[in-house]
């Protein structure tokens, strides 16, 4: 079964050595779908800039800064296959 998940990283820019943070909070029933939801991120979300990577696929990228650190969060839809 083919599902296409929502996948959240989360990458330190203080700590390039650790492992980004990656979360994958909700699948759904083919890309589409998952690019409606982009697109409502991308709506609530002030700074967020649609990006693509050496595929082609389409990343959501904000920057984050906190006081104490800064980070990049990425929102990207993945196809999967289900077993």
């Amino acid at each position: 079964m083919v599902k296409v998940a929502l996948v959240i990283s989360v990458v330190y820019m203080g700590s390039l050595s650790k492992a980004p943070d990656i979360t994958i909070p909700a699948y759904y029933k083919n890309l589409e779908e998952c690019h409606q939801q982009l697109d409502s991120l991308k709506e609530d979300l002030v700074d967020a800039s649609d990006i693509f990577d050496s595929n082609n696929n389409r990343v959501l990228r904000i920057e984050n800064r906190e006081y104490h650190h800064r980070s990049y969060i990425f929102w990207t839809c993945s196809v999967t296959n289900l077993k």
